[in-house]
């Protein structure tokens, strides 16, 4: 399945391992644009890969609020 691509305000990321760069894009898209969709699990050139995700990523993600 491919969702199409990037642009101003979607960003893609294949995985929440690229959680740090994907907290950076999003808060620059939202700063210029107040609207915008950032995706885990998705290859640059929109082809969903998908991941799994274990427990510890999520206590992981919920503690960096």
């Amino acid at each position: 399945m491919n969702i199409g691509y990037e642009s101003e305000t979607i960003e893609f990321k294949k995985s929440t391992s690229e959680l740090k760069e994907g907290i950076i894009s999003i808060a620059s898209i939202l700063n210029k644009h107040n609207k915008g969709t950032l995706y885990f699990g998705v290859r640059d050139n929109g082809e969903v890969k998908g991941q799994e995700i274990g427990k510890e990523t999520q206590r992981d993600i919920q503690d960096r609020h």
